[in-house]
């Protein structure tokens, strides 16, 4: 059996405004795994979790934060008028 040696994938450290990585780290490698979170007042859109392949790249694709309401709120507005 021989074995085929593949050169070590990196992938590059995703930024996403208005979000962070849970846990950064300078680099990261084939299988290496990371977690999204975003700030406050900001949805994540996309997968929170994602893996590095050996094409160097993130698999999921990198989510995005977006500026979100929290659900119900225009019920409030419409029960509770300021």
């Amino acid at each position: 059996m021989t074995s085929t040696s593949f050169p070590e994938a990196t992938c590059p450290v995703p930024r996403i405004p208005n979000g962070k990585i849970v846990s950064p780290r300078a680099a990261y490698s084939h299988k290496d795994t990371i977690a999204f979170e975003c700030e406050p007042g900001y949805l994540l859109r996309g997968h929170r979790v994602l893996q590095c392949q050996l094409n160097s790249t993130w698999e999921p694709p990198v989510p995005a934060c977006e500026q979100g309401k929290c659900p119900g709120s225009a019920l409030s507005a419409l029960l509770f008028p300021v």
